[in-house]
């Protein structure tokens, strides 16, 4: 149904646009995260600028992002298509947010809050698998990206042997897709072996060395 179409895409997007880690940043330390490290508002470059306390929070509303416009439209109506692209909407909004001059986040923790509401089970092996993978390497992209991929193939499952909408597995995909994207230079530094660890201080720290530092997820 159309209607469903038009409301996912522009709830989506306008919720997206959100930008909560720019919000808290500005609040708590009077600072733009655009500015600091990776340059990006999400839950990485706000841990290493805010502390946990506050890139948590950050992520828990990023999530909640993810989880509000498919909830919406699941209330309001009954389109699978709608739900996805609520989703996909949401994701682009995070990534090129309308309130913070069209530049954001990495739409990491955006995509799993989806993922979490059209798909649970897929978001929770996927999240199982990234806090492990997290914990081994301590490299937030490559846990992120691999959590993403898991989360793939458990809905290719799900669609295969548990009667799930094809479209959430549209969604799935082209979510990681856009997460593939947005984390293309974080791919080059790990095939380089140059990806920054967390916790690991970064060589050249300067707001000149942004876009060079290690952007991780989110």
């Amino acid at each position: 149904m159309l209607e469903a179409w038009i409301a996912g895409l522009v709830v989506g997007y306008l919720i997206g646009s959100v930008p909560n880690g720019l919000w808290v940043g500005r609040l708590v330390a009077k600072t733009d995260l655009r500015a600091e490290g990776s340059g990006k508002i999400g839950t990485t470059n706000a841990y290493r600028k805010l502390g946990l306390r506050w890139a948590l929070i950050i992520f828990s509303l990023d999530v909640g992002k993810g989880v509000l416009p498919v909830a919406i439209l699941m209330l309001a109506f009954d389109s699978p298509t709608g739900e996805v692209l609520a989703a996909l909407a949401t994701l682009i909004g995070h990534i090129y947010p309308l309130f913070a001059g069209f530049r954001g986040g990495r739409a990491a923790a955006t995509g799993w809050g989806a993922i979490l509401i059209l798909t649970p089970f897929a978001a929770l092996v996927a999240i199982a698998v990234a806090a492990a993978l997290l914990g081994i390497t301590r490299i937030m992209s490559l846990t992120v990206l691999l959590g993403m991929t898991v989360s793939a193939v458990a809905q290719g499952l799900l669609i295969a042997y548990g009667g799930e909408p094809d479209a959430y597995y549209g969604f799935v995909v082209a979510s990681w897709l856009i997460v593939l994207l947005a984390h293309r230079d974080n791919i080059v530094r790990l095939a380089a072996g140059t990806e920054r660890v967390l916790g690991r201080p970064a060589a050249d720290a300067t707001p000149a060395a942004a876009h060079n530092d290690d952007p991780a997820a989110s």
